[in-house]
């Protein structure tokens, strides 16, 4: 067949006003199998994605939008779905960066925790997990001695349970509030915040635990050694109840605090004893943990009192050590004041004197030259 044949049969005579579409050799579909009853919704639909697009003009310039219109924000829609799945992956997202912020702590790189914690912070959206993410932020200032900075978390996480009215949220924040009123000298500040605590407690042993302690430390610090004996009572009961080594370490650290104060040296050897004993049987991971360092620093100051210079020098040696490793300037600026104490027991002025300026150089607290300098006197 010849190319001439072919352009003789005329297969190419389509009208001008005719499209070539790719349905054009195929057959009609039955009418009555596939019914089109809302063709007038598609006629719509089409002219109005038209209008949005920028094709052609619309007659009723004041009618509603494309979208709220003819429901493509609906649950079912597409872009519904694309907005559910995008929270959904932010949600996973900040779920693993808590996780790795965890490990990091864990691994003693609190820097990188943070840094990874704050990022989370960030992208998540739900309230319950920005919470978690300020009780983990805030933790780590505290640990780290910044607690004007734990403070301000603590104050975000109040808004969240307030939010949300959750008395067990409010309950944590407020005694995250106190202990970090206690460290910063605001006692009666601390003790509104435990006994709002108190009130908001919904049956967590643990907490409650906490609480008693943080007033037995604020009791310890305004002088009423008996109702901090109470409170320490109390929380050594809850401690035993529930098997909370760490609370029962924090129990035995403040105990041994308060015979020190009250010159009964002995039992604030025993009571460190038994502290430094429970910080050595935690797992190998926490012990560059602040109870770890808090027990090291009062095995220290007990040996001072009783004359045991050498053994005391050690353990503050390791928990100045363990303190620059974490960061934790607090714990520093003690270890440093009872460094100083025992080379001024040892008559050692020059070394006593670099103390000195090293607690100088922390820029901490004031209170930390007083009692560097009479603290060890009302023993005399």
């Amino acid at each position: 067949m010849s190319w001439e044949s072919i352009a003789s049969k005329d297969l190419l005579s389509i009208p001008q006003s005719q499209n070539l579409s790719a349905t054009h050799l195929l057959a009609s579909p039955d009418g009555s199998r596939y019914l089109l009853g809302n063709s007038n919704d598609l006629c719509q639909l089409d002219e109005s994605y038209s209008r949005v697009a920028g094709y052609g003009s619309s007659p009723d310039a004041g009618s509603r939008s494309l979208w709220t219109g003819q429901g493509l924000l609906r649950s079912g829609s597409v872009i519904s779905c694309f907005l559910a799945c995008q929270r959904s992956l932010r949600q996973y997202i900040a779920k693993r960066k808590i996780e790795r912020g965890l490990r990091l702590y864990e691994q003693n790189n609190q820097t990188a925790a943070v840094r990874t914690w704050r990022s989370a912070l960030k992208g998540t959206c739900r309230r319950e997990d920005c919470f978690q993410l300020l009780g983990y932020l805030y933790q780590a200032h505290m640990d780290w001695g910044k607690f004007r900075e734990a403070i301000e978390f603590g104050h975000q996480q109040l808004g969240i349970s307030e939010e949300l009215d959750s008395p067990n949220m409010r309950a944590e924040t407020y005694l995250n509030l106190s202990r970090a009123h206690a460290s910063l000298g605001g006692l009666e500040r601390a003790l509104s915040y435990a006994r709002h605590s108190l009130y908001n407690e919904c049956g967590t042993k643990c907490r409650s635990g906490l609480v008693h302690l943080t007033v037995a430390r604020v009791y310890l610090e305004m002088g009423g050694f008996s109702r901090a004996l109470e409170g320490l009572q109390g929380a050594h009961k809850i401690a035993i109840a529930i098997g909370d080594p760490s609370l029962e370490l924090q129990v035995y650290v403040a105990l041994s605090e308060l015979f020190g104060r009250l010159q009964d040296n002995n039992k604030s050897a025993t009571y460190a004893s038994k502290a430094y004993d429970l910080s050595r049987s935690l797992q190998l991971g926490d012990l560059n943990s602040c109870h770890h360092r808090a027990a090291l620093l009062r095995m220290a100051a007990s040996l001072r009192k009783q004359g045991e210079l050498g053994d005391a020098q050690d353990y503050c040696k390791e928990a100045t050590k363990l303190s620059l490793i974490s960061g934790d300037q607090a714990t520093y600026t003690r270890s440093v004041r009872v460094m100083g104490d025992i080379y001024r027991k040892k008559m050692d002025i020059d070394v006593c004197t670099k103390n000195v300026h090293g607690l100088y150089a922390t820029q901490f607290s004031p209170l930390s030259f007083v009692l560097f300098y009479f603290g060890d006197y009302r023993e005399l």
